[in-house]
């Protein structure tokens, strides 16, 4: 995949950048400027915040555990693992988010970097569906502290094999790889990476009201892969959900004791909350109105809850729930969800009104922390 063609890349890259000069203008070229989106996404459809290693993230680099983004629930990020890169690069790190996640409609690149001995670098990532590369060569990025970098791929992309066509909705990802400088030059560059949000806006609708979250913790979308390798739990995972849906959704089961319904969402490792910890899920009942959201708190071993009333029913909708302000422990303490307290578990619970037959399917499912401010300097 991106590693057959690193050489028809090298070659399109050089042609490509010798030509922007002539043509400032062209796709593939970016002037960067820093600053996060506004508003939460529609769709995120990959995410790495570097805080546990997982078995369908891999990493083109080490953790970084001494220069990281200083903010709560914070501890790691990415490294540079080959330097240099081939003949090709200075540096290169990234992540190959398996098992290929679908692109949306209007698809993004959030992520924060340090960089130094450079102000550009090309951000690409592959498709499995196209069999091709996109990237953006970014300049004027800034140097010698944590900033963050927002590209739009489908405005600004350029396709290594030269085609005027833009990675299209539904499209599976693969490798994302982060370029800087020249090989001769290798030990002059430094580079980091931290919290990676690959996401898709729906032209057509309306923002979020909800601002861009500051952290991504957990991701579940549902939508490639088989069950039990990529996606561990209890549910069932639906392949033609109810219209409205985008691919795959999970599906409730019994719970053991027989008394309701759940899907329960392992998160393996446990990854360390931030400090103010929500979740965005899209939802659709039908034969309730109410449910339960809960997380488990390993670090205080006690489940979190926040209970739902008067739910839409009979349609996709999406809501948030606030667990840092609106939780509580099921024994009954009130303390804090600490930012870096880690949780190992997400469930949602519905039981069925009486004489009803419920059925609870969810989708997009992400945990993240909300908490605003700029980065510390």
């Amino acid at each position: 995949m991106t590693r057959r063609l690193l050489c028809v890349f090298a070659a399109s890259m050089t042609c490509a950048f010798s030509e922007a000069a002539d043509n400032p203008g062209r796709r593939g070229e970016i002037s960067a400027t820093a600053a996060a989106p506004a508003h939460f996404p529609h769709r995120i459809w990959a995410a790495c915040d570097f805080e546990a290693r997982t078995p369908d993230y891999g990493w083109f680099g080490p953790a970084e555990t001494n220069n990281i983004p200083k903010y709560p629930g914070n501890a790691t990020a990415l490294g540079v693992g080959t330097r240099p890169y081939q003949n090709f690069s200075g540096v290169m790190t990234g992540i190959n988010p398996v098992p290929g996640p679908r692109m949306g409609k209007e698809n993004h690149l959030f992520v924060r970097y340090f960089l130094r001995g450079a102000t550009n670098a090309t951000f690409q990532h592959f498709s499995l569906t196209s069999e091709d590369n996109q990237h953006i060569n970014a300049s004027g990025l800034t140097e010698g502290k944590w900033t963050e970098l927002d590209l739009n791929f489908t405005r600004d992309a350029r396709r290594n094999d030269g085609s005027p066509q833009t990675f299209g909705d539904g499209e599976r990802m693969d490798d994302f790889k982060v370029f800087v400088g020249k090989a001769a030059q290798a030990a002059s560059y430094e580079l980091f990476l931290d919290d990676v949000i690959f996401y898709a806006n729906d032209p057509a609708l309306p923002p979020e009201k909800e601002p861009f979250p500051h952290r991504v913790i957990f991701l579940a979308a549902f939508d490639t892969g088989p069950k039990e390798k990529y996606w561990p739990g209890d549910f069932e995972i639906v392949e033609q959900p109810p219209a409205g849906s985008y691919w795959r959704a999970a599906k409730t089961v019994p719970r053991k004791d027989g008394k309701a319904l759940m899907v329960r969402l392992q998160i393996e490792p446990p990854r360390p909350v931030g400090a103010h910890t929500k979740v965005r899920f899209r939802y659709h009942l039908t034969g309730a109105s109410a449910m339960t959201v809960q997380t488990f708190d390993a670090t205080v071993q006690d489940n979190r809850h926040v209970n739902l009333r008067n739910l839409k029913t009979g349609e996709w909708t999406t809501t948030y729930v606030d667990f840092t302000r609106d939780s509580r422990r099921n024994d009954g303490t009130r303390d804090t969800f600490r930012a870096g307290n880690k949780v190992d578990d997400l469930f949602f619970f519905v039981t069925p009104a009486a004489g009803n037959a419920a059925t609870l399917l969810v989708d997009e499912v992400v945990l993240f922390d909300a908490a605003g401010g700029s980065l510390a300097k």
